[in-house]
């Protein structure tokens, strides 16, 4: 091989090394591709918090509000990571703007008032009345770990109501008291919001939808003289909304057979006026990225399906993750799903709508194949992927779509 020929081959070598080394720092450059919050958002130095809460807590994560103010998440080591993001994202959830609707666009406000109002979340082990945590260091609202199970977790799955998710109720009472507004504090939607569901809350007493039954009577009194009846006939709504009653069998009704309703539908035709108010102010689907958790194995499903239980929650469901390394899938809905896969091979069925699947890598970092069934992904992190019924391959560089894979 001739001199000139072989500096031309190096030359080109050198050019393809460094093309290819651009485009990996190339970094998030594809604005549709959006960073999700991960375990490494959790802190353990909480020398800026009180002597309480350094001795009783072990972590917590910080979110970040429009007026540079934070409202604090603060857990034991009890609660797992896992949890600790899920209770972030359901109050970023709650705190995400509703478009077109009548109170679901001032969320900056709110999460501004709550961070000046002091809002914080405390995580502690255990259940309510049975945690090692202090009673007296259970500053602003508690949620317990043992009432708070991840989405794909076997309390998750079996609908185990020994371990009740009260994650979305007891953060929309944080929201509530340091945000909306209460009866007795003054809060950003306290002459709108929170004046219309009080006299809601009234209407559903009289009516006999909430607070109904002897067993809750001495319960309704004592949120009465506490002011904060809203609250808790709120978010029984959302949890009847949003699936978390469907599945209990005990009782007719939700909220342990306080609200007279179990299902969305059972919501629309039982209380409408509480769910237009409900829907007045949050999305119809949850619109987080569920982190399923990393035990779960099987395929994760977000199609309602009357023999699997947990998919009254799971159908409304936006977004899903897995975590791990199982070879583990997911089912999609008839929406417009974005699905992140786990390291293992996964199948992932988006069903309807128009769905992605997001990679955290680069597009060079993957072959990408038309297969008679899908569309086959394979890269060293992420496995070998089978798509079925995606339109968009989403990666750190470019969107891909699979339209156009042939």
């Amino acid at each position: 091989m001739s001199l000139n020929l072989t500096a031309a081959l190096l030359a080109a070598l050198v050019a393809t090394f460094v093309s290819t080394a651009s485009l990996r720092a190339q970094n998030n450059e594809n604005p549709n591709y959006t960073a999700y919050p991960e375990p490494s958002l959790i802190q353990r130095d909480l020398s800026e918090f009180n002597w309480i809460l350094r001795w009783n807590y072990d972590k917590f994560i910080s979110y970040r509000t429009p007026n540079g103010g934070a409202i604090h998440l603060v857990a034991t080591d009890d609660v797992s990571d896992e949890q600790v993001l899920r209770a972030y994202n359901i109050l970023d959830f709650y705190l995400t703007d509703v478009p077109n609707t009548r109170f679901g666009t001032e969320k900056a406000a709110i999460a501004n008032a709550m961070s000046e109002n002091g809002a914080m979340l405390v995580l502690p082990g255990g259940a309510d009345g049975d945690s090692p945590v202090w009673s007296w260091a259970l500053e602003g609202q508690p949620l317990y770990e043992l009432e708070f199970p991840v989405e794909g977790s076997t309390p998750y799955i079996t609908n185990d109501y020994m371990q009740r998710d009260a994650g979305f109720e007891e953060i929309f009472h944080l929201v509530h008291d340091y945000g909306i507004g209460t009866r007795d504090t003054k809060g950003v939607l306290s002459d709108s919001f929170q004046t219309e569901f009080a006299a809601a809350t009234q209407a559903a007493l009289e009516d006999g939808i909430w607070g109904y039954g002897d067993n809750a009577r001495d319960w309704i009194e004592e949120l009465r003289v506490e002011g904060s009846l809203q609250q808790e006939y709120a978010a029984s709504i959302i949890d009847s909304y949003y699936g978390y009653w469907a599945a209990w069998t005990h009782e007719p009704g939700g909220m342990w057979n306080v609200y007279v309703a179990k299902t969305r539908a059972d919501v629309e035709k039982r209380d409408p006026i509480g769910i237009a108010l409900i829907r007045d102010f949050l999305p119809e689907f949850i619109t987080y990225m569920a982190r399923i958790d990393p035990s779960f194995r099987g395929t994760f499903e977000m199609q309602f399906n009357k023999d699997i239980p947990y998919t009254h929650k799971s159908q409304y469901l936006l977004n899903a993750r897995l975590l791990g390394s199982r070879a583990s899938n997911i089912g999609g809905n008839d929406e417009n799903n974005i699905f992140i896969g786990n390291r293992a091979d996964n199948v992932i069925d988006g069903r309807g709508g128009t769905d992605v699947v997001q990679f955290d890598l680069l597009s060079i970092d993957v072959s990408i194949s038309r297969k008679q069934d899908g569309v086959r992904v394979v890269g060293a992190d992420t496995g070998k992927d089978l798509l079925l019924n995606i339109e968009v391959l989403r990666f750190k560089d470019r969107d891909i779509l699979t339209s156009d894979i042939r």
